[in-house]
């Protein structure tokens, strides 16, 4: 039996106030709250905090995609109520394993964000030999307006990360049509942004994609990390 991909939403705003109504909407029907860069850039760890507090039950992901000093980075999301954060995958080897220390140290989680990285399957090699195993696959906002879609050769190499050990997250223009082009991959997370946050009911299309997402993979979801 397939376990359900947990449901993750992507706040890619500027303003914190309109970042936390809409994530007191949301938050009952999804399992990980994401502060995205835009927002991390905007309203720094406060976002984190103030998430915190509205949202104490719920796993909190900070989009910093640091690019160096990974320890301090890490350390800065954890101290202010993250449950995970994440490196962009052109960072070092080194910022990686430093990111990835304090992670385990705090019983956290880091994620490897591939924005930008082309040599996927050689640089993920790198990253299981030194422990990571959490990816985000990532079809980005601006590739996707310039008319970049999903294609079987991404179904392939999400497969494939899969294979080597790796618990992958899907994110990249997620919508209810686009769903079951991917129920096929026992993927980890998948994670809407804008099919929820700019939907007349935000927290009505995010429950609509959460049973949706229990359809198409049948099994059992939990609120904890898979």
């Amino acid at each position: 039996m397939t376990a359900v991909p947990l449901l993750q939403v992507a706040l890619d705003l500027v303003s914190l106030p309109k970042a936390l109504v809409l994530a007191a909407q949301v938050a009952p029907e999804v399992d990980i709250i994401e502060i995205g860069t835009p927002l991390c850039k905007a309203a720094g760890v406060e976002a984190i905090r103030a998430m915190r507090e509205i949202c104490p039950d719920k796993l909190i992901l900070a989009d910093f995609k640091t690019p160096d000093v990974g320890g301090l980075e890490a350390a800065m999301a954890f101290d202010a109520g993250a449950d995970m954060m994440t490196v962009i995958g052109g960072a070092t080897l080194a910022t990686v394993e430093q990111a990835l220390a304090v992670a385990r140290k705090r019983g956290k989680g880091m994620l490897m964000e591939l924005t930008g990285v082309r040599d996927i399957l050689a640089r993920a090699v790198d990253w299981r030999g030194i422990g990571v195993d959490r990816i985000v696959y990532h079809r980005e906002w601006d590739a996707q307006a310039a008319g970049r879609e999903w294609t079987e050769a991404d179904k392939v190499t999400i497969r494939q990360l899969i294979e080597m050990g790796f618990k992958v997250t899907v994110t990249g223009g997620m919508t209810m049509d686009l769903l079951p082009f991917f129920a096929d991959l026992p993927v980890s997370v998948l994670i809407c942004g804008r099919g929820i946050c700019e939907a007349p009911d935000p927290r009505a299309a995010a429950r609509q994609m959460r049973l949706t997402i229990a359809d198409l993979w049948s099994g059992s979801s939990s609120g904890s990390l898979p």
